[in-house]
């Protein structure tokens, strides 16, 4: 009697745990790979002194079979921080702030200069090269990712 009980949950575990796994197979996990940062130029007109910009670069790679969004990003180097994307209009460029950032089941998106990026606004100190920035990601589906980025010329 004692064995048929060890040998019910023994069933019962293993099935919980392919349920479990079941349930969590097409959850999108983010990886975020090559992350750099560098001081972004002072946007035309703004005055001398102004708190200055900076700019994160980095590839978000999701593992799972379910599309994710980048919904938010903090940093503790800058009053705002918020995924851009520079659009051309005829010979000139300008930034857009946008609120999310999809990122593709089994897929991934690039931020890199002249395209999408982290755009880290008001920064308390200017970015400099060898310093690392610390910004954490927030996702509509996955967990949370904080990055120690390093800062490049």
């Amino acid at each position: 009697m004692r064995s048929l009980t060890l040998m019910v949950g023994m069933v019962v575990v293993a099935l919980l745990t392919g349920l479990s796994a079941a349930q969590n197979a097409g959850t999108p996990t983010i990886a975020v790979e090559d992350a750099w940062a560098r001081n972004a130029q002072r946007p035309m007109g703004a005055p001398h002194g102004a708190p200055g910009a900076g700019a994160i670069f980095f590839t978000l790679r999701n593992t799972g079979t379910n599309p994710d969004v980048l919904i938010g990003a903090t940093s503790e180097a800058a009053e705002t921080v918020g995924v851009h994307e520079t659009v051309k209009e005829g010979d000139a460029s300008r930034m857009q702030p946008l609120s999310r950032l999809e990122i593709p089941a089994s897929g991934s998106v690039a931020l890199q200069p002249g395209g999408l990026h982290l755009m880290l606004l008001r920064l308390h100190h200017p970015l400099q090269p060898g310093d690392f920035v610390i910004v954490t990601l927030t996702f509509e589906r996955s967990a949370s990712v904080t990055l120690q980025v390093p800062v490049r010329q």
